[in-house]
């Protein structure tokens, strides 16, 4: 397993739960504290300097873990399941857009907020233009080479597919073999036991997210995260845990502390 840091790249507008800023002075800071890859969390790649940013990456040695969709959503209030037929198509569009950014680096992209809110009174339509959109884009996906991932998140974030299981059970229903699940600790923690929906999304499980309770830094709050990664160990787990948190006075302090921390966590046999 290797670490990750969230990073917000410069389309973005909204704040992200990750690092952002000039990628010189950033990204040799995160390899410096025990990071071995970024995870970009984009809003538009057309507006973004990509051979910049591409060449940035690549001089620091630094690999993209995957690629974050969460800024669309914020920034530009666009998702699979909105009623306007010109606004999904958008997000779907967009979400191209996302899959040829990544394909630079064959990092998955993640579907959190992006796949949209289901209407209560409208369910099966809410329903139907999510499956819709994501065969479009895993469809389009796969001619590049790229896995999609869906992340199930807490009740308080969306009103859908908010358990690990759930998730699961969705991907297998709707049988798209590119189609993954990543999932975020944090929320598992409301929603889940982490320890056997691990287990369970084994065969589907394709990036994780860490954060400690309150959304600090591994090692900073109450989280035990020694029987997760025994856990992930045990399930033979080699991707990336990828952190997604806040911080509180010195967000690189914190950053080594976690790579520090985590580490320890790793190495002990």
């Amino acid at each position: 397993m290797k670490l990750a840091y969230v990073y917000g790249t410069d389309d973005t507008i909204a704040p992200v739960l990750g690092a952002r800023g000039n990628p010189d002075r950033i990204f040799p800071v995160l390899k410096e504290c025990g990071y071995q890859a970024i995870e970009p969390f984009v809003r538009d790649p057309n507006s973004m300097n990509l051979s910049a940013f591409e060449k940035a990456v690549n001089r620091f040695g630094l690999d993209v873990a995957a690629i974050g969709t969460g800024p669309v959503v914020i920034d530009d209030a666009i998702t699979f399941t909105d009623r306007d037929p010109d606004i999904r198509r958008a997000a779907v569009n967009r979400v191209k857009d996302i899959i040829n950014f990544s394909s630079l680096f064959g990092a998955p992209i993640n579907i959190g907020k992006m796949r949209g809110d289901i209407d209560e009174k409208q369910a099966h339509h809410s329903w139907k233009w999510m499956r819709e959109c994501l065969l479009d884009v895993c469809e389009y996906a796969d001619k590049c080479g790229i896995n999609i991932m869906i992340e199930p998140q807490n009740i308080k974030n969306i009103n859908n597919l908010n358990t690990a299981l759930q998730a699961i059970d969705f991907i297998e229903m709707i049988g798209i073999p590119n189609l993954y699940l990543m999932v975020d600790i944090f929320h598992m923690s409301f929603e889940d036991n982490p320890i056997s929906s691990l287990t369970k999304a084994k065969d589907k499980l394709s990036h994780i997210h860490l954060a400690d309770s309150d959304r600090r830094s591994p090692g900073e709050g109450e989280f035990d995260f020694i029987p997760v990664i025994d856990t992930l160990k045990s399930l033979h787990y080699d991707a990336y845990l990828s952190l997604e948190v806040g911080y509180e006075k010195d967000r690189y302090e914190e950053a080594k502390r976690a790579a520090g921390f985590l580490t320890n966590i790793l190495n002990y046999k």
